[in-house]
């Protein structure tokens, strides 16, 4: 996987995808091995957990709030692997089928595809940005960068590469600022190919991508295909937490969703969605009308709705609303530029989680009433997805990843011996970093990066977390945020 049309346009020091030359039977004998050791985990949890909670509290003669603590422990550990055992297996399916079973086709026809690139001070990053997609290995396609009006020579360094090159044209339109969701109206209208990829100006994408991602957006039923969004910047401690947490994320959910054709958020770096798809979304309730708190002279309707602060969620979700299908291709890779600092990694989730909560609501309101049922999709349908996957990762599993770290503080003030439940947390996460190990290999990503794996539970509950409980509270009083 190793991309060699990259190294012209990365910084010194990025990184890159990595061809691991793994043999693929090997690959699938760790694929079932890693799954065994998950699934004996699984079996074990609540008999180990059981000696080791309720034992030790009877040995202690601890009380019935105590014994309660202990319960709840023992079915958050049996969930945790209960979920892991369906999510990897689904996923390893996925990843069998379509990464090891068979090398990319190509399609028979190579339609012209229109890139979409919004810009909004972007100065340092948006030069490197377009030279990649020159240099994309794609016969026929166009480059339309919108400056959602910068303050910074933004506009003035991405006209220095408007013209024609040697397989594509890039035009660079400059509008007043009216948000990313605009930018990408604007230059959406102004484009016209069959199909249409969105990416980010702070991103550069493999020279592969549109080989591997156009393919895919041929398949029956098929009306939106996410890229694999891999960290580049990777030279401190919190970068290497966050690409830990994209491999896993990618892997496993995204993977996973990807079986089911129910992929419910393409990322902004790197989406290729079908024109007349996007047309459909186009008409439905939302899109038409430019709200209130977006009424400027930047403001652009189209495909991309300006309601919430997740404009790729809300697409996604609206084209499986639709009845089609969304797919995941992990050889299609953007590297993108990850916070750095823990207050712009804050901002950044904040801003993440008040968009999902926003499109539930929109979801809930109008685009379950919208939805088409696809007969050739499998069961479960989009409407399941939504109630047991969101219901438990954006509710739910925050609020027990801090119970579980606070019981596990309680149970050590109670002067319970964690020694059984210390090693039920090693075994997990051993088994964690062999799932980022494969999922490096078969990602082309960094095996060094799973040594990082383990702290990323401590990182997602004081980090992350934290960013989830201020956007609740806020999102609770509706306040308000800047929208460029």
């Amino acid at each position: 996987m190793t991309d060699p049309g990259a190294s012209a346009v990365e910084a010194a020091g990025d990184f890159r995808s990595i061809d691991h030359d793994v043999p693929r039977f090997l690959i699938r004998a760790l694929l079932l091995f890693v799954s065994l050791y998950g699934a004996v985990i699984t079996l074990s949890v609540p008999w180990s957990l059981q000696a080791v909670i309720f034992d030790e509290m009877r040995y202690a003669s601890m009380g019935p709030a105590a014994y309660l603590w202990g319960g709840l422990l023992l079915a958050f550990g049996t969930a945790i692997m209960v979920r892991w055992c369906l999510v990897q297996a689904v996923a390893f399916r996925e990843y069998d089928r379509h990464v090891l079973s068979r090398n990319p086709v190509p399609p028979r026809d190579q339609p012209f595809v229109s890139i979409l690139v919004p810009a909004f001070n972007e100065v340092d990053t948006i030069v490197p940005a377009i030279q990649s997609l020159i240099a994309l290995d794609y016969p026929s396609y166009e480059v339309i960068v919108v400056d959602d009006g910068s303050t910074d020579d933004t506009y003035a360094r991405a006209l220095t590469l408007a013209g024609n090159h040697a397989r594509c044209r890039v035009q660079v339109i400059t509008k007043p600022n009216g948000g990313k969701w605009s930018a990408l109206n604007c230059a959406y209208r102004a484009s016209s190919g069959a199909y249409v990829l969105c990416v980010d100006a702070d991103s550069r994408l493999c020279a592969s991508a549109l080989r591997m991602l156009v393919p895919r957006l041929g398949e029956p039923g098929v009306a939106g295909v996410a890229g694999q969004v891999t960290i580049r910047n990777r030279d401190r401690l919190l970068n290497r937490l966050q690409a830990a947490e994209y491999l896993l994320g990618n892997g496993g959910m995204r993977m996973a969703l990807s079986y089911l054709g129910l992929v419910t958020v393409v990322p902004g770096p790197i989406g290729l969605y079908k024109r007349s798809v996007l047309e459909a979304v186009r008409q439905l309730p939302g899109n038409q009308n430019i709200p209130d708190a977006h009424a400027s002279a930047g403001a652009v309707t189209g495909p991309l709705s300006g309601e919430t602060f997740a404009e790729d969620f809300q697409l996604s979700l609206s084209c499986l609303a639709l009845g089609y299908k969304v797919v995941y291709e992990p050889r299609a890779i953007a590297y993108t530029k990850c916070p750095h600092t823990v207050e712009g990694l804050l901002n950044q989730r904040y801003r993440w989680m008040r968009g999902t909560w926003q499109v539930l609501r929109i979801y809930a309101r109008d685009l379950r009433g919208q939805q088409r049922v696809s007969h050739s999709r499998p069961v479960p349908t989009l409407h399941h997805v939504m109630m047991m996957l969101y219901t438990v990762d954006i509710y739910l599993v925050p609020i027990l990843n801090f119970f579980f770290w606070i019981a596990l503080v309680g149970c050590a003030a109670l002067g319970l011996n964690l020694t059984g439940i210390g090693q039920w947390i090693g075994a997990v996460a051993l088994l964690n970093m062999m799932t980022a190990m494969l999922y490096a290999i078969l990602q082309g990503d960094d095996p060094l990066i799973v040594v990082f794996v383990p702290i990323l539970d401590i990182y997602q509950a004081l980090l992350i977390n934290s960013a989830w409980v201020i956007a609740a509270i806020d999102e609770l009083r509706r306040s308000r945020m800047n929208w460029s």
